[in-house]
């Protein structure tokens, strides 16, 4: 199965393809990352309200088995692949929600997913079916249709929340995770 979701382009999401290798989706994403002068630097990724694209019990009980087997095997060595170390990941629900946050380093600028470097500004762009629902650099107008959030070159802390604006019917995979614990 396949991810039938559109965070393809999101930072860190792509890495994260193998982690969730069901039929996922995740209604909202938030990056935080603190950066070092060499580029290096530590980030935590939220992926808030994680839900199966299926509406039968049995079926989005099925991608949460194979979602927290990716979770807890396979999805870190694909995330390591891509320049990045895991530090710390956990599963937890809040009210309603299931939460994945997974905190990792990386050596260089480039093991961030999406994240667009040149000489004067670090940029993310946002597709037109996504939201920022905050940030800490400045959104503006990309392409007509999408946006792009961009901080300046020698900044600190990147910090950004990202909402899908609609999603497909789905089931929330809170409930699983709770008979679990």
């Amino acid at each position: 199965m396949n991810i039938r979701t559109r965070y393809a382009a999101a930072i860190a999401i792509g890495a994260l393809c193998i982690v969730f290798s069901g039929c996922i989706l995740i209604r909202t994403t938030e990056h935080r990352i603190n950066l070092r002068s060499d580029g290096s630097g530590e980030a935590v990724l939220r992926l808030i309200d994680i839900r199966s694209d299926e509406t039968v019990d049995s079926l989005a009980e099925r991608d949460f088995r194979i979602m927290m087997s990716s979770f807890d095997h396979d999805g870190t060595k694909d995330f390591e692949d891509n320049g990045r170390k895991v530090t710390s990941k956990q599963l937890f629900v809040r009210t309603d929600t299931l939460v994945a946050e997974i905190g990792y380093t990386f050596t260089g600028l480039g093991a961030i997913e999406g994240l667009h470097v040149t000489n004067e500004e670090l940029y993310l762009v946002v597709s037109e079916s996504r939201e920022v629902v905050r940030t800490n650099g400045r959104v503006e107008t990309w392409q007509k249709t999408s946006q792009r959030i961009v901080w300046h070159r020698d900044a600190e802390r990147l910090l950004f929340q990202i909402r899908e604006k609609s999603l497909p019917p789905s089931t929330s995979l809170a409930r699983f995770y709770e008979r679990l614990q």
